[in-house]
């Protein structure tokens, strides 16, 4: 269990480092998009500043675009954490002709986290040069090659990086009309090896002006090898700090659609069948046999899905309705991988490992079916009435072959939404809305049917928005309620069937006082109860009470492009426990203190704001605090 944590960790920084976009990178399109963005936030413990910079500029022949993200979190707790990300990119091109161009790319990512795993850092260094060559604008291709630094877990690895890169655009195939694009790439890096095989190709065809057949097919293989740290009897007979595992993962993608579109009908249909499948191979580098378990077998992943969808739409001028179905089948294995000894006096202590792991896995084959229908009607009742009904059907079937596995199951969800929205007047619109929704999970065998349940959520809201030109106000209310429901907590001691209700009310308005100075007000209240419940007769117990109360009102002066506000943040959270049906105070959370805010505009390109409020926090036990929130943006459009 310990080494399939480490090995998932170690995957998802060495998928972070190494990974690098399945499309296209040359032959990608690129913009000359110029902005600068900054923001730091600090909330309670925790700081994080996030900067992002896009540049790009076409001098003549010459196109260069360099991208960087900056990344930086601190918690400041014991101990404390700083966690950095920086990924950096530069892609340089220049055209000698049509026909001809060169260039160079950069790739910097690093990673750095100071938590003492040895596995929190990271980083990739890329250097490659490229020719690209185009042909009649419809075939291009480029070549490419560099060197690449790799580090993990303190395992620095150098070498090469090549490959190759093409596409297709728009070309005539009999009926069809073509476009393909494809990637090779090797990376080198002993004793290390990544690769990346990347084909997609997209076919259309017109029967008429309206109906249009899409074929795609798409197939990505990636190999990823990565260090994790080996275990004793490795380390002992191979006399190495970190073992190698690769990790090859291949995907297959076939999708036929057929679509239809004409704006004089009133219909529109589209139709969807898609075939995908995926291979998921482990193979451990080094593996010793003085110390045989279950643990030392690589496994393989296999999984199929297959999936229909179609739409159906119809316009008029009173109603706007769709329809969509959905189907899937999907299929999944997870087979142990065998290994052999050269010592025939261990085949047969492997054989039973093997035995022990692949019913292991076998207990993780599944398959799964699902069906979604969905259904959304728009009714324009008058020129100031509508109503928009919704529907949402889903059934999801688990089954798992495995004897030893009890998670089969079967769910049902069932979602109903009916919006009614007036419109009284040309300032102001109201609208009530009523949603239902049931959810029911059943396990099929006894040893997980105490986890049988029926969730039954009510939700029933009203509200309006007022705007005029000195006075916006949005309002809402609220009032709702879960009902879960276990089918055996009469005969379970873990599992209770309980409800939830919450009555909740809203405000944001805003008044125009002069040119220059406006107020706004933004608040709300929650009032929330949990208890035991009983669905045969319809009656709870109540367990717990929760109130919150947040207000916050603002005064707000333009002076030219900048927007200044000052006001106070008030909230407050009081929690009750029932003993005995009598109601007792928890706890009782409060907070008070002023807010600034700023917000600066220059010649639309630069946008400055300045968010922050200073608290006094006061708790049930008379401890007082208090504390600095601050956040920062800003936005430069280069």
């Amino acid at each position: 269990m310990k080494k399939s944590l480490l090995i998932l960790l170690l995957y998802s920084i060495a998928a972070w480092c190494q990974v690098r976009s399945d499309s296209l990178v040359i032959l990608g399109n690129y913009s000359t998009r110029k902005e600068l963005s900054s923001s730091f936030d600090k909330q309670l413990n925790t700081y994080n500043l996030r900067s992002i910079l896009t540049y790009g500029q076409r001098i003549d022949n010459l196109l260069f675009v360099v991208s960087e993200n900056f990344n930086s979190t601190i918690i400041r707790l014991k101990p404390k954490n700083i966690k950095d990300e920086h990924y950096f990119s530069f892609f340089s091109e220049y055209k000698f002709s049509r026909f001809f161009s060169t260039g160079l790319v950069l790739n910097n990512n690093i990673l750095a986290d100071d938590k003492n795993l040895g596995l929190s850092d990271a980083s990739l260094l890329n250097s490659v040069l490229y020719a690209k060559f185009i042909t009649d604008e419809k075939i291009s291709i480029a070549p490419f090659g560099g060197i690449t630094t790799n580090e993990q877990v303190k395992e620095n690895d150098k070498g090469y990086i090549y490959g190759i890169e093409g596409r297709t655009d728009n070309i005539q195939v009999s009926d069809f009309e073509l476009q393909s694009s494809m990637k090779l790439e090797n990376d080198d890096i002993s004793p290390r090896k990544n690769t990346l095989r990347y084909f997609d190709v997209n076919m259309s065809n017109s029967f008429d002006e309206h109906l249009n057949n899409y074929l795609s097919a798409n197939y990505q293989q990636s190999r990823r090898d990565f260090y994790f740290k080996a275990d004793s009897s490795v380390i002992n007979d191979f006399k190495l700090t970190n073992n190698i595992q690769s990790r090859t993962e291949s995907n297959y993608f076939i999708q036929d659609r057929i679509g239809y579109l004409n704006p004089a009908s009133s219909f529109t249909l589209d139709l969807l069948t898609r075939i995908v499948w995926r291979d998921i191979d482990r193979d451990t580098r080094y593996r010793s046999l003085n110390n045989i378990s279950q643990s030392m077998f690589d496994v393989k992943v296999n999984e199929f899905r297959l999936e229909f969808e179609s739409f159906l739409g119809y316009r008029t001028d009173l109603f706007d309705g769709k329809f969509k179905f959905f189907f899937s089948e999907r299929d999944e294995k997870h087979v142990a991988k065998r290994i052999t000894s050269a010592n025939i006096f261990q085949n047969d202590e492997i054989e039973t490992a093997f035995e022990e792991r692949s019913k292991n896995e076998s207990q993780k084959n599944n398959t799964a079916g699902r069906f979604s229908l969905t259904i959304n009607g728009g009714f324009r009742i008058s020129s100031k009435d509508s109503l928009q009904i919704d529907l949402l059907h889903n059934k999801l079937k688990y089954d798992t072959p495995s004897s030893d596995n009890f998670d089969d199951r079967d769910e049902l969800l069932t979602i109903v939404r009916l919006k009614y929205l007036r419109s009284l007047s040309p300032f102001f619109n109201a609208f009530v809305n009523i949603e239902g929704s049931i959810n029911h999970i059943v396990y099929i065998f006894s040893e997980r049917s105490s986890n049988n349940n029926k969730q039954s959520i009510l939700r029933l809201n009203t509200g309006g928005i007022y705007n005029s030109n000195r006075f916006y106000s949005k309002n809402l209310f609220e009032v709702s309620a879960n009902y879960t429901v276990y089918d055996f907590d009469d005969v379970s001691a873990n599992y209770k069937s309980f409800s939830f209700r919450q009555l909740s009310m809203m405000d944001s308005t805003s008044i125009k006082l002069t040119k220059k100075v406006f107020s706004s007000l933004y608040t709300y209240l929650k009032y929330s109860e949990q208890g035991d419940f009983k669905w045969s007769d319809f009656s709870g117990k109540p367990i717990r009470d929760l109130l919150e109360i947040y207000f916050e009102p603002k005064l707000n002066v333009k002076y030219q492009t900048i927007v200044y506000g000052i006001g106070i943040r008030y909230l407050t959270l009081k929690t009750y426990l029932y003993k005995n049906l009598v109601k007792n105070r928890e706890s009782d959370y409060s907070s008070i203190g002023p807010l600034a805010e700023a917000n600066v505009s220059v010649n639309t390109r630069l946008l400055l704001r300045f968010y922050g409020w200073y608290e006094f926090i006061k708790t049930e036990d008379s401890k007082r605090k208090e504390q600095a929130n601050v956040n920062l943006q800003m936005i430069w459009s280069l």
